[in-house]
């Protein structure tokens, strides 16, 4: 829990009056100010130019790619990557200037690297391209320690792993994965290493805007792990993917199992409401499936609408339940606010 949702929470149930709501909203510095909206107005055009730069960047090859030189397609490619790393190099550090820029570097690194292969038709695989485009964005991830670069990064390596799975030469070993196929367990290790790595180095009192990469890796895992588990229970994914699929059965419901346990003993220590939904959600989604899959003839419909209906309640009872607890003893997230 943020300060500011122990704040609020304080002054709906009536423990905070109004003026002492905004001293404490002072004291901590997340008071709106005329010096917060300029800073976030600034971020905003900020965003928006990389954007548009990048873009128009892109544009600028599409459009014009057929009448340009050999030459003239890579030097204007990498003068552009150069024109970037200046901005970044003369930035002031620790600004957000300077991580945007950086940002803009690491995605222009890729189109560099496109240019180069559409140009001399390398003849390379498209995992190798993302691939060297990870490796090349790693240092200014690194050097930014920036989330939304972490997120471009993590999204790149991901296609580069996704990709580069055909070509492993240990995949007949990977028979008895066949139904991650399309969402292969490489990817799934990948991605909770990733998020592992995050809540290590981040605190759980973080503002939301802080909290993002994290929600969004957990969101991804929780689709790619319960449409899984889904199918598997609905008796789908031997109809889909075969008969070979059977035998990974128990051990994808194990690994389900497993990552659904962990994300709810963690959450709850970590009081994410959020992530702590999401591993409930996936074991009532888990159950509908099972039951429309266990039922014959038309008389699934009722149970189907009373487990949906009461176990939405329940969910919903249980949170609510568990963000009333946490904000009766919110005195560490404060005193880490007021720090």
């Amino acid at each position: 829990m943020n300060a500011r949702s122990i704040l609020d929470h304080w002054q709906d149930s009536g423990a905070l009056d109004q003026p002492g709501y905004r001293r404490a909203l002072l004291a901590l510095h997340l008071a709106p100010d005329a010096e917060r909206w300029r800073r976030l107005a600034a971020l905003l055009l900020l965003i928006s130019g990389a954007l548009c730069l990048l873009a128009g960047t892109v544009m600028v090859f599409a459009s014009n790619w057929l009448t340009w030189p050999r030459l003239a397609r890579v030097g204007v490619a990498e003068a552009g990557w150069l024109a970037l790393l200046a901005w970044a190099f003369l930035a002031r550090p620790d600004s957000d200037g300077r991580r945007w820029a950086l940002f803009a570097v690491a995605a222009m690194s890729g189109i560099w690297l496109a240019v180069i292969g559409q140009t001399y038709q390398t003849g390379a695989d498209a995992w190798q391209l993302f691939a060297l485009w990870a490796a090349l964005a790693l240092p200014w991830a690194l050097l930014a320690n920036f989330a939304p670069l972490w997120g471009l990064w993590i999204v790149i390596a991901s296609l580069a792993l996704q990709l580069w799975l055909p070509h492993a030469p240990w995949r007949p070993a990977l028979s008895a994965w066949s139904l991650f196929d399309e969402a292969n367990l490489p990817l799934i290790g990948f991605w909770l290493a990733a998020l592992a790595l995050v809540e290590r180095l981040q605190s759980a009192a973080a503002p939301w805007t802080a909290r993002i990469l994290s929600r969004l890796l957990g969101l991804g895992l929780a689709l790619l792990l319960t449409i899984q588990a889904s199918m598997v229970l609905a008796g789908a994914h031997q109809h889909v993917f075969g008969l070979s699929a059977a035998s990974s059965s128990p051990v994808i419901l194990a690994l389900w199992l497993a990552c659904v346990a962990a994300a709810l003993y963690f959450y709850l220590q970590r009081r994410d409401l959020l992530l702590l939904a999401l591993p409930l959600f996936s074991v009532w989604v888990a159950m509908l499936a099972w039951v429309v899959g266990s039922a014959h003839g038309d008389n699934w419909l009722y149970p189907v609408s009373i487990l949906a209906i009461g176990g939405l309640g329940a969910i919903g009872w249980w949170l609510h339940a568990r963000y009333q607890e946490w904000q009766a003893a919110p005195q560490p997230a404060l005193m880490e606010a007021a720090q």
